[in-house]
């Protein structure tokens, strides 16, 4: 399946080039900056704006555990123009706690696109520096591939049987697997890793679930490209203990290769990996289903919690300033996202709830967990601006109370998504909230359920709390379960804490919270068996005809 578009190049009206390319960053010897462990470090990538010269985050890498030579299986796509300079920087940090709310600086490194380019085999070498001093706090290391794009997806489920490496000390055998690629079809010694499984814990015979890994990003679109399988064993010290590893391609695996010996540096055999399951799905894109009539059907919940603080502190989460200068966290995070999603929102309209407050202007003195933010029997509002202009309306007159309870929330949610079932209409939740849940099961339960849905939930933590919880339903490396013990069909929700945007242009933001959408729109279409429905493509006169005719046009 060679659905590849090799686009070396891109020529535009103005005459630019531009080329897709990939960033794939190691670090050696770093600074230890913990005192009882190593660091636990993680790659910050910034681009320098051309117009206002602020630095713009293109990126960021995983948080490697206990590791001082961390190899990142993140990697940093951008765009690359030859006629340009465009200035890049690497900020490494020690992440101390699971929130990224608190970390150490460990050093930075500033350079050019181009000076990646131009550096031998395209892999850049640096020191990294902070502030205070000249001296290296470790060594960056950065390699640039062209990026040839495929919408393809593998699914991929692996097994493997290994010699035990457990000792007397303690150790066990907890095995995780890692793939890299090459960086060139004759290539078998400079490998770039691209995904890391979970560590399947005190077992010989692991078996994974199975995983769904872009083609692109195992292969960059090159099915002969060798691919390298690492077996380790995870160890809490950080020094995880190697068991071997084996290569094979994605031809070989199409071809119904079963396993790959692993073997050790002495090449002597130490377990195979055994695969189990794969195949190559091809993917259709996000726009041939808006382009074949899906609509988007876009929604916000606000939290009236007391914990944001009356209106009238200075503190306050909800504090309104009357000149309307200076936007609250609510306020920006609801315009950055809306603006993006409005031009999809069908009918530019919006339901729009408030939980966990007394909603005093409907006429009622009662905590509500789901009120309509307009006071009506419908809860949709056209256009952003007047979602807006809602919430500044009614804010003075919501009191705040609490708990933090999504459940009503998305139970009202569900209601809606199974009448609008004969529709092609995908819907999108938005809660802004500013605490811990006090419902988890019942929110989970929910989810669970919503996954089997056209759904996706974003949901943007405002204030300083640590947000647990919240990172626990974005469950990226777990899939959720219901009390039942059933697994969510898909993994629907996306958590991002708004102070980690709160220096950044706040369209980064919305860059952010929206970036998993697209391939969670087409994962469900793909489960469920939904494809984009061919339209009939027409003539500039067709158009004009069709919208009504526009007067002037001959």
């Amino acid at each position: 399946m060679e659905s590849v578009s090799h686009a070396n190049s891109v020529s535009y009206g103005d005459n630019t080039l531009k080329q897709r390319v990939s960033l794939s960053i190691s670090c050696r010897n770093l600074k230890n900056l913990d005192v009882l462990s190593k660091s636990d470090p993680m790659c910050e990538v910034y681009i320098k704006d051309r117009k206002t010269t602020n630095w713009t985050l293109l990126g960021k890498t995983e948080t490697i555990n206990n590791n001082l030579n961390p190899d990142f299986s993140s990697i940093i796509y951008c765009d690359y123009f030859f006629e340009r300079e465009q200035n890049i920087k690497f900020d490494l940090y020690d992440i101390d706690n699971q929130q990224h709310t608190s970390r150490d600086f460990i050093g930075s490194n500033e350079t050019t696109l181009g000076g990646i380019i131009g550096s031998m085999q395209q892999t850049y070498v640096a020191d990294l520096k902070d502030n205070k001093s000249t001296r290296s706090r470790g060594k960056i290391v950065v390699r640039l591939d062209n990026v040839n794009t495929t919408n393809d997806e593998v699914r991929l489920r692996v097994s493997a049987r290994v010699q035990s490496n457990a000792g007397c000390c303690g150790t066990q055998d907890n095995p995780y697997y890692i793939i890299s690629r090459a960086r060139d079809v004759n290539n078998h010694k400079d490998f770039v890793r691209v995904y890391k499984s979970s560590a399947m814990l005190n077992s010989t015979q692991p078996m994974w679930n199975v995983q769904k890994i872009k083609l692109s990003q195992i292969c960059n679109g090159i099915n002969n490209l060798p691919i390298k399988f690492e077996l380790y064993s995870q160890n809490i010290s950080g020094t995880d203990q190697a068991y071997g590893e084996g290569i094979t391609s994605i031809e070989q695996l199409q071809s119904g290769q079963k396993s790959v010996e692993i073997t050790d540096k002495k090449r002597k055999i130490k377990g195979s990996l055994n695969i189990d399951n794969f195949v190559i799905r091809e993917m259709p894109n996000f726009m041939e289903y808006l382009r074949s009539g899906w609509a988007i059907n876009m929604s916000f919940a606000i939290d009236y919690t007391a914990s944001n603080g009356e209106k009238t502190d200075p503190n306050s989460l909800h504090k309104q300033d009357p000149s309307g200068r200076n936007l609250n966290q609510y306020e920006q995070a609801l315009l950055s996202v809306g603006k993006v999603m409005e031009p999809y929102a069908l009918n530019q309209m919006f339901a729009t709830f408030g939980f966990g407050g007394i909603p005093r202007f409907t006429g009622s003195n009662q905590i509500s967990h789901c009120f309509n933010l307009n006071g009506s029997v419908s809860p949709q509002i056209q256009g952003l601006q007047n979602v807006y202009m809602a919430y500044k309306r009614t804010i003075h007159q919501i009191g705040l109370a609490g708990p933090t309870h999504f459940s009503s929330v998305l139970q009202s949610l569900l209601v809606y998504v199974q009448q609008c079932l004969q529709f092609q209409m995908y819907h999108c939740l938005m809660i802004i909230t500013d605490g811990e849940i006090h419902d988890m099961p019942a929110t989970i339960d929910l989810i669970v359920e919503l996954s089997r849905f056209p759904v996706s939930i974003i949901i943007i933590g405002v204030g300083n709390e640590g947000f647990e919880k919240m990172n626990f339903l974005d469950s990226d490396n777990q899939a959720l379960r219901n009390s039942k013990g059933q697994v969510a069909a898909r993994d629907i929700v996306q958590f991002v804490r708004f102070q980690d945007y709160s220096t950044m242009d706040v369209s980064m933001l919305a860059e952010e919270v929206l970036k998993e959408m697209p391939d969670q729109i087409v994962g469900y279409m793909m489960e469920n068996g939904i494809k984009p429905k061919k339209q009939e493509w027409l003539s500039v006169d067709a158009v004009i005809q069709n919208q009504g005719g526009i007067g002037g046009i001959v």
